[in-house]
């Protein structure tokens, strides 16, 4: 027997025997493995997620926060976005606003970077507002300082589930992840016969 010979009959055992191994699994096992490496993989998602999320406030002139233009420039956000936005801040100018509080500062502009500073250090009482985005506006007129604080629609992370029987092949079950957005979603996943699924969904606006 060659060399060739014996190494491709060693590399065919290897594989009868990886073969054998798979399938000597239980399938409760692959599913309990699956589930594990998913609640991992969401674990350490969120936890990157709330490592990396800053709160940081964007100085904006009474002007610019009525254009969806600025908004979209300075908050990084889509125009569609800023369009609401813009709307939204229209509305609120005149309610009183949910918390007030004073800032020692020689000059409006100055209070409002102090305002900004005092935000961005999770110092303000503002900061016990949840939000997205913040926007800080001098209010030259009134002669103080404005604060919104902006909820934005976000994505969804969340869990799904697969199940295939028929034909000639084994029953099969899989689970995994879920990527929703307004206008499109993603699903991928480990199935017990050791496959990786994907999907995807795109959602026409003339069904939003």
């Amino acid at each position: 027997m060659t060399d060739e010979e014996l190494k491709a009959k060693l590399a065919e055992y290897e594989s009868q025997e990886l073969k054998y191994a798979q399938d000597s699994i239980p399938l409760w096992v692959k599913i309990v493995l699956a589930a594990v490496l998913i609640v991992a993989m969401v674990a350490v998602g969120t936890a990157a997620y709330y490592y990396f999320q800053h709160d940081h406030a964007v100085v904006m002139t009474q002007e610019q926060i009525k254009s969806k233009e600025e908004l979209a420039k300075q908050l990084n956000i889509t125009q569609g976005q800023a369009k609401l936005l813009a709307t939204e801040l229209a509305k609120v100018q005149d309610k009183p606003p949910d918390i007030r509080y004073i800032v020692q500062a020689p000059t409006i502009e100055q209070a409002a970077v102090t305002v900004k500073r005092d935000i961005d250090a999770g110092k303000s009482p503002a900061n016990a507002v949840p939000a997205d985005k913040t926007v800080v506006t001098p209010n030259i007129k009134e002669q103080k300082v404005d604060v919104y604080r902006i909820t934005l629609d976000k994505a969804k992370l969340g869990f799904n589930t697969l199940a295939l029987a028929g034909g000639d092949l084994p029953f099969e079950v899989g689970a995994g992840i879920s990527y929703t957005n307004k206008d499109w979603g993603a699903d991928a996943g480990y199935t017990t016969r050791n496959r990786v699924y994907g999907m995807g969904s795109f959602y026409p606006k003339i069904l939003n």
